[in-house]
């Protein structure tokens, strides 16, 4: 292996690194893989990624291999210093990454709740709905907080940068779950015109056309 390879799949919050990728300009090699088909429990899968998760970041140094956003964003950023995924002062940088894990916390804990309420209420479908319910409204209220904060920076960024950072790709998406989640956020204008902003980009844009083509 000779470059990094991105082990990825559609419609999943490895899109989130796939798309931190595309921005860092690395070359990188993107591999999908079915979660439906249960690729990402095999042996061969498993062995690069002993969770059974997606997305990891294999490297070419003797087999590592680096899981969970906030980690991924930060090699991808040190990887590609010239890329802005990340600013290149120790503040700037630790910013980012406070809004990094505040993303990565909240999708964990609110957003992927809803997703999940079936199997976390083990069938019982009152507790199913209760379940939804509750997190929608959490949800709805995390991307306020985050509306919120983003009127207050320079550039409509979550680190106020002209250009997007790894932390607004990944609070667009959790933004764009919304979509799933069927509940509006044209009111929330600063984060609708970040989610334009991100989606906008050559790089991101690119990343989501291949990801179409693969379905």
């Amino acid at each position: 292996m000779t470059k990094p390879i991105l082990w990825t799949s559609t419609r999943t919050s490895g899109s989130i690194v796939h798309q931190m990728a595309a921005v860092s300009g690395l070359d990188i090699d993107v591999r999908f893989i079915s979660l439906r088909n249960g690729e990402h429990k095999t042996p061969d899968y498993l062995a690069i990624n002993p969770k059974g998760e997606v997305a990891a970041l294999q490297l070419p140094d003797a087999g590592t291999a680096i899981t969970e956003i906030p980690a991924m964003a930060l090699w991808l950023a040190e990887a590609a210093p010239d890329s802005g995924l990340l600013p290149r002062d120790a503040v700037g940088r630790a910013k980012g990454m406070e809004w990094l894990c505040w993303c990565h916390f909240r999708m964990a804990n609110v957003f992927f709740i809803t997703f999940q309420a079936g199997m976390l209420a083990g069938g019982d479908e009152a507790m199913a709905a209760a379940l939804r319910a509750t997190s929608k409204a959490r949800a709805r209220a995390v991307l306020e907080f985050a509306d919120a904060a983003l009127g207050h920076m320079p550039n409509g960024t979550l680190l106020g940068t002209p250009g997007i950072t790894a932390p607004d790709i990944f609070l667009a998406a959790l933004t764009n779950f919304a979509t799933f989640l069927d509940f509006a956020t044209d009111d929330l204008v600063h984060l609708s015109a970040l989610a334009a902003k991100v989606a906008a980009h050559p790089a991101v844009a690119a990343a989501m056309a291949r990801e179409q083509e693969v379905g």
